[in-house]
């Protein structure tokens, strides 16, 4: 196959092809002005940078632990040295790089005029916008690429050789995402059902590195499960039976959808032949029973990992199918479209079924949206169609065309693919940069690095399980200094996230050194504050204090607007409180008589209606133990000014 690469007329046009992939996904990707796909893009990025400034990551065990090994090496450089942009530009390239295996490997069965479909299908295909994002499914794609081809050249040949060819980047796969574990699997089931089609058991010996190597990975998962890190508990545990057939049924039709349909049922003709043993091109029949069994294992698996992890479409986690496929697609082209009348009709049937009985109106969500982008123009669509509808008519049309397109116009055939993938892909980028926009104004705010502009030294971010904790790990990615996470119990920001898990003393004293701490605005600290953040207009503002003595938390108000308004009871928790004094300014508006209790106990009780405004003080007695909770109370509005506390 590296041949191939040396004849001048095939590497300018692969190049050519390669270059122009990589512009356009440059492009679709610097229209997502940030991260997205939380906290996942945070967690790969801040691996990355980690790598770039210590040298090291965790492997095994540690923060981020399991989350891969090689994708932190690809971005690394880019990340640090360029930010978002050039590690964009970076994995544009490295995304697109996946049509030189598929087509080299193609090269093998067809022309180049098909070998190239393959290739340009392969790039076409809406995954590739995830080189807009920071995740491992950048190197992935091309990767699992080379590593199935490689898998179908093992199976043909059965030499050694070619086994631990296949295996090792079978293992590449696996550093960069642990699904890939399913690919020695892939390379053992398709040896069987090669050797079933070819009826030849005798081959099945030559596969020992094979059968060593799946019976070594299946010893390690059940013995030492904590080898797959962060992801030790999905070889753990059981599965849900019956939701895991139906994900696993799930993600076939969506395969099926996101390929286009057509590649789909090209395999099925072929594979039936192959089946009735008229497949008389080994390496034809061996690239059948790889796709065959990578289909039904990654369906498998991705369905029993979706019914017990992630109740949705995983479409991203499919990455390893479309270019088997689309090399099969290419070589049914290349053969002149055979159909056989009863073959087709039977194996059309079936694909409208498995796409017409799958619940689209529940799979195309919001929700699914960011796992599973080739649902990007349904989803669009689906404003005004109903999904269900839509999918099962569009495929019935392509299944149409399928059956009776005459050869002479075969061409168009791939052609119609390109249209639909692209289509899909435009949609999908315009519905992720609305929604990346609007996460961005709503999480972050603006400017991202507000922090770093006005912290002079290392800042600690203060968590107390605010719903909205995907903005802990956007605040931290853009603000370098923010150093440490402090998270009160029993709240903890989810995922790998570095943080101490400690609640503060009785009298306020908190688990950090830092000078600065940045915190919801309904904490108060002994310090100043020296910078506010607005962020979206359902989420509570952020302070950055610059603390003064021991770091020490004053008071937590809640049922106070941003203007001090009440509309109900307002609470303040008070550390450290014992013979202090609660002052308040009260502007009365729609409240007659303001109550104050103290522990549940009443104790200032003042009519203020007619007043421009109040303003008295609660004494706390100085034999007071614990925290002090106090409690305003006034009419249907009650304003402040101010609410503080003057301690001992």
């Amino acid at each position: 196959m590296a041949r191939a690469l040396r004849r001048p007329g095939l590497t300018l046009p692969l190049a050519a092809l390669v270059a122009a992939s990589t512009l356009v996904y440059a492009l679709a990707g610097r229209r997502v002005p940030g991260l997205w796909i939380m906290p996942d893009e945070a967690i790969y990025a801040a691996r990355a940078l980690r790598l770039w400034h210590e040298g090291s990551i965790p492997v095994f065990r540690g923060q981020g632990a399991g989350y891969g090994l090689l994708y932190p090496v690809l971005a690394a450089a880019p990340l640090a040295l360029g930010g978002l942009v050039w590690l964009k530009l970076v994995q544009a390239l490295v995304m697109s790089l996946a049509a030189v295996p598929v087509f080299l490997y193609a090269r093998r069965l067809m022309s180049v005029r098909h070998a190239f479909v393959a290739a340009v299908l392969t790039l076409a295909s809406p995954l590739l916008l995830y080189s807009g994002f920071v995740m491992t499914e950048v190197l992935f794609y091309p990767l699992a690429a080379a590593a199935m081809l490689a898998i179908a050249r093992a199976v043909e040949t059965s030499s050694v050789r070619d086994q631990l060819l296949a295996l090792a980047l079978s293992a590449a796969a696996v550093v960069t995402r642990t699904q890939a574990v399913v690919f020695v699997a892939v390379l053992a089931g398709a040896a069987l059902l090669d050797a079933w089609l070819a009826h030849d058991r005798g081959r099945l010996r030559a596969f020992w590195p094979t059968w060593i190597t799946l019976a070594a990975g299946a010893l390690v998962a059940v013995a030492a499960p904590g080898a797959f890190g962060s992801y030790s508990s999905v070889v753990s545990g059981g599965y849900p039976v019956s939701a895991s057939l139906r994900f696993g049924y799930e993600h076939l039709a969506y395969l099926v959808l996101s390929t286009a349909v057509l590649p789909i049922v090209a395999f099925a003709l072929l594979f039936v032949d192959a089946a009735r043993g008229r497949e008389r091109d080994r390496a034809a029949r061996t690239l059948l029973a790889v796709t065959a069994c990578a289909v039904l294992a990654v369906c498998a698996q991705v369905g029993l990992f979706a019914a017990r992890f992630a109740p949705h479409l995983l479409g991203r986690d499919l990455a390893s199918l479309p270019p088997l496929l689309f090399v099969v697609f290419a070589l049914w082209l290349a053969r002149g479209m055979p159909r056989r009348p009863r073959t087709v009709a039977a194996v059309c049937f079936a694909t409208l079924a498995v796409i017409a009985l799958a619940p689209w109106n529940d799979l195309v969500n919001a929700t699914a949206l960011p796992d599973s982008l080739e649902t990007g123009l349904v989803y669009r669509l689906s404003g005004s169609f109903d999904a269900a509808s839509l999918v099962t008519l569009g495929c019935l049309a392509l299944l149409v065309v399928f059956a009776l397109a005459p050869r002479r116009a075969a061409i168009a055939l791939p052609l119609l693919l390109v249209v639909l993938l692209t289509a899909t892909s435009v949609a999908a980028s315009a519905l992720v940069r609305d929604r990346a926009v609007a996460d961005q104004q709503e999480l972050l705010g603006a400017p991202r690095d507000w922090v770093d502009r006005a912290a002079s030294s290392d800042v600690t971010y203060i968590y107390d399980g605010e719903p909205a904790w995907n903005s802990v790990w956007q605040q931290r990615f853009w603000n370098d200094r923010i150093a440490h996470v402090l998270s009160f119990p029993p709240a903890k920001v989810p995922g790998p996230m570095p943080q101490t898990v400690r609640a503060p003393t009785l009298d306020g004293r908190l688990a950090t050194n830092d000078r600065y701490v940045v915190a919801a605005d309904r904490f108060t600290f002994d310090g100043t504050p020296v910078a506010r953040h607005a962020r979206g207009i359902d989420l509570e503002g952020l302070t950055l204090w610059q603390l003064d003595g021991p770091p020490r938390l004053s008071m937590v108000t809640t049922g106070v607007l941003p203007n001090g308004d009440m509309t109900g009871p307002a609470r303040l928790t008070v550390y450290g409180c014992a013979g202090g004094a609660l002052h308040l300014t009260l502007l009365p508006k729609a409240t007659n008589v303001v109550t104050v209790s103290l522990d549940g106990r009443t104790v200032l009780r003042e009519r203020i209606a007619g007043r421009l405004s109040w303003s008295g003080s609660v004494p706390v007695p100085a034999a007071h133990r614990g925290l002090c909770r106090f409690r305003i109370r006034g009419g249907l509005l009650l304003g402040s000014t101010v609410r503080s506390f003057a301690r001992a």
